[in-house]
């Protein structure tokens, strides 16, 4: 009895079928670890305005005032309740950024302004505060933000980018609040 050649396999078809299934664990590999990454963050940023505090709350505290300093870009909205204070809140449906809620939720006068965001009915929910603290002749504003994207494997990797990405557009916000209480003051 002979033993019969056997039949060498394709070597062409193993490179292939060797960096696809490569591909298909490390992609497995990304999503858990995204999986086990929390969606959680918390952004904090402040700048120091040339103005008592009496001279920012008004740019805070009224939402229809935001587009001039924290601007959402080309994005109609309308407002409710109150001009200014709890209960005022702007809404906006927008086909990129989707439809969401802003309302401010509590004031101290002159001293805090504590907001909250619902986009897509909910589904992702950002918590703020701005606080006003006196400082020499002008305002120390310390803006917070968080917020939960919960289990989602994609946006667990966006959380842990949050205070990089979100911490900018609030720099720039500050920023332009900064020149806007100075001209207005000037």
């Amino acid at each position: 009895m002979t033993a019969s050649p056997s039949t060498p396999r394709p070597r062409i078809l193993s490179f292939p079928l060797k960096v696809l299934s490569s591909a298909i664990v490390l992609m497995l590999l990304a999503l858990l670890i995204g999986f086990l990454l929390p969606g959680r963050w918390d952004v904090e940023r402040s700048e120091v305005v040339a103005a008592p505090p009496a001279a920012v709350f008004p740019w805070l505290d009224d939402p229809s005032q935001w587009d001039q300093w924290a601007p959402l870009g080309e994005v109609e909205a309308t407002f409710s309740g109150p001009a200014r204070g709890p209960g005022a809140s702007r809404r906006w449906t927008h086909q990129e950024m989707g439809d969401g809620v802003f309302t401010i939720l509590s004031t101290i006068l002159d001293r805090e302004v504590r907001y909250r965001v619902e986009v897509q009915g909910g589904r992702m929910v950002t918590k703020g505060t701005l606080r006003l603290t006196a400082e020499g002749s002008g305002t120390q504003v310390t803006w917070q933000e968080q917020g939960d994207f919960g289990r989602n494997p994609l946006l667990g990797y966006v959380a842990r980018s949050m205070d990089r990405l979100q911490g900018a557009q609030m720099e720039g916000s500050l920023a332009r609040l900064r020149e806007l209480v100075r001209d207005t003051e000037g």
